[in-house]
């Protein structure tokens, strides 16, 4: 076999993909075990009126000097029934001081003051305390 007709070989993902199909948010296809699960609560919770995932794009600038503009997708947009909205991003406790990860935060903290939403992270401590973990 030539180096042309080699087949590659499809590397296995760490992550637990899939779709989830929601009676409240549709079709969703989630990139983590974490967001799968957290999908199944927000059906489950009867205080959820809405959800919607990785619909908000939150503009943020990655680089000072450049200006460099990116997008940011967090990962969940909830709305309750007493009228409360809570834009929510599931990540593990160990990314959290990562520079990128800080830029975003720093980024959906300002969208949801300006916007009057509150900003969620979850990271595996909530969801354990949640009995999702």
């Amino acid at each position: 076999m030539t180096s042309k007709t080699k087949k590659r070989r499809k590397r296995k993902s760490r992550y637990h993909r899939g779709v989830h199909v929601s009676p409240i948010a549709g079709e969703c296809k989630y990139r983590s075990g974490w967001e799968s699960k957290y999908m199944v609560y927000l059906d489950s919770n009867p205080d959820v009126v809405t959800w919607s995932y990785e619909k908000l794009v939150i503009e943020y600038i990655s680089n000072k000097k450049s200006k460099k503009k990116r997008k940011y997708y967090p990962d969940f947009q909830v709305e309750y029934k007493d009228g409360k909205k809570v834009v929510i991003e599931i990540k593990p406790s160990r990314k959290l001081q990562r520079s990128t990860v800080i830029k975003k935060i720093k980024a959906a903290i300002e969208w949801c003051s300006d916007h009057d939403v509150d900003y969620k992270i979850l990271t595996e401590i909530e969801l354990k305390d949640m009995g999702l973990l």
